[in-house]
C-alpha cells in the first residue's frame, strides 16, 4: 500500500537515515546565499597570504639597487662626456658638461656586481683624465 501525503504545512521531520525506497536527489539545496559567503570567506582567508607574498616580493634587494644606482651614474658620465665630445668638435663652451661631469665623478656608488664596477672605474676614470686635461689647458 502506498502512503498518501497530506495537503497543507507539514510537521518538521528529525534528522536520520532516509527510508529504503527514498531518491538521492530528494535532499533540499542549500541556501542560495551560502556558496557566495563560502567562497568569500575562501577569499578572505586568502588575502592576507596573498598580500604578504606581494610584499616579499615588492622588497628591493639592496644588491641590485646598487647596481641600478651605478648603472644610473655610469650611464649620465657616457651621455655627458658624449655632449662634452659634441661641443670641443662644435666650437662650443664646455664649461657647463665640464660642471656636470665634476658633479658626477665626485660621488659613484659601488656597484654589487664586479663586472659592473669595473667597467663604471673605467668611465669614472675617462671622466676624471677629461677634467684633468681641461683643467691644464690641454685640447688633444
Amino acid at each position: 500500500m502506498t502512503a498518501i501525503d497530506p495537503i497543507g504545512a507539514q510537521p518538521p521531520r528529525p534528522p536520520g537515515p532516509r527510508a529504503a525506497g527514498a531518491s538521492r536527489g530528494a535532499a533540499f539545496p542549500a541556501p542560495a546565499d551560502a556558496a557566495p559567503q563560502a567562497a568569500h570567506t575562501a577569499a578572505a582567508s586568502a588575502a592576507p597570504v596573498a598580500l604578504e607574498s606581494l610584499l616579499v616580493l615588492q622588497q628591493v634587494n639592496p644588491a641590485s639597487e646598487r647596481d641600478r644606482a651605478a648603472h644610473r651614474r655610469g650611464q649620465a658620465l657616457l651621455a655627458a662626456l658624449g655632449r662634452l665630445q659634441r661641443l670641443l668638435l662644435g666650437e662650443g663652451d664646455p664649461a657647463a658638461v665640464l660642471d656636470e661631469i665634476r658633479t658626477l665623478t665626485d660621488d659613484v656608488p659601488a656597484a654589487a656586481d664586479p663586472a659592473l664596477g669595473a667597467a663604471i672605474d673605467q668611465v669614472v676614470l675617462r671622466a676624471r683624465i677629461e677634467l684633468a686635461r681641461r683643467a691644464s689647458g690641454q685640447t688633444a
